[in-house]
């Protein structure tokens, strides 16, 4: 009886010694994915915690708490830093740590890791507990990462505008002029339009588009306006007027707004943003294209404007 007992006691304490060689000291698992966005962009909704709503995956988070569920299973916001952030994965009986760290790995690209590591337990059973708790978890972090990047690569998104990519269809403009106190009235956006309407008309020439506009805040109440009608071929501009010529098939960056001036210029804002992330240069003036006739439709609230930014 005694053999017997000693070789299946012998067989456990192998089995045990077994579990301390198959299972690590630490236990870890990682995710990652490559993002076509900067460092700096995914930080801004990574490390800030109460963006995390906007891209999680799971049930709504309650921020308040800094709790996120996913799957039937919980997540605890801890520390957002410069580079990422600290959150502890959530079982029954523990709470394991991890970090998400941001790097740059090139222009307008960057990486994002999850990484868990957690030291493995003496008790062997819990130790058997703890790897297949936490491995468990590794398909759950790949998905979190997958839907962090299609969140990513979402201008509207990202930036809060549908960015498009078109080609400047326009060769030649005509152009004036002005200075406002404020915002440019609708009133003196078309004045300057008729104008150059007169001008185009009596020289043969065909207006082939929108106004188009372009007011920059040249101080605390006062713009420079220019206002400008794309025309089909080259006049003798008027006085106060001039002719510009476009890279006709040149590159173009556009998006439709729908609002007033505040919301444009908030648009514009995101657009250099972007420009600025995808190391884009402007070599013209960005410029509105107004498809609302607004001396029509005095109501901002309902204008349609299309942004506009050559690039190269």
């Amino acid at each position: 009886m005694k053999k017997p007992a000693l070789f299946v006691i012998g067989l456990l304490l192998l089995a045990f010694i077994g579990i301390y060689f198959i299972i690590p000291q630490y236990i870890t698992i990682n995710a990652k994915v490559k993002i076509d966005a900067t460092d700096v962009r995914v930080a801004k909704f990574m490390t800030n915690e109460n963006r995390w709503a906007e891209w999680w995956p799971g049930d709504k988070p309650k921020l308040q708490q800094k709790q996120l569920t996913y799957n039937g299973h919980n997540y605890l916001l801890q520390n957002g830093t410069f580079g990422g952030m600290e959150l502890a994965l959530l079982f029954d009986t523990a709470r394991i740590n991890s970090y998400i760290s941001i790097a740059a790995t090139g222009d307008g690209e960057s990486e994002v890791i999850w990484a868990v590591k957690h030291q493995s337990s003496i008790n062997p059973f819990k130790r058997i507990k703890e790897f297949t708790e936490i491995k468990s978890r590794q398909p759950e972090l790949d998905t979190i990462l997958a839907r962090f990047k299609k969140f990513m690569h979402q201008n509207n998104k990202v930036y809060g505008i549908d960015v498009s990519l078109e080609k400047i269809k326009i060769s030649v403009m005509i152009a004036g002029n002005t200075v406002t106190t404020g915002y440019p009235s609708a009133q003196a956006i078309y004045k300057l339009a008729d104008e150059l309407q007169k001008q185009a008309t009596a020289q043969g020439a065909k207006v082939t588009g929108q106004p188009l506009l372009n007011a920059d805040q040249s101080g605390p109440d006062s713009y420079r306006v220019m206002v400008a009608l794309p025309i089909n071929k080259v006049i003798k501009p008027g006085a106060g007027q001039v002719i510009n010529k476009m890279v006709l098939g040149g590159n173009l960056l556009t998006a439709s707004v729908y609002g007033g001036p505040k919301t444009i210029y908030n648009a514009f804002r995101q657009l250099r943003n972007y420009q600025k992330d995808h190391g884009l240069i402007s070599p013209a003036m960005p410029y509105e294209e107004l498809q609302t006739n607004r001396l029509t439709q005095p109501d901002s609230g309902k204008w349609v404007t299309k942004i506009c930014s050559p690039i190269y």
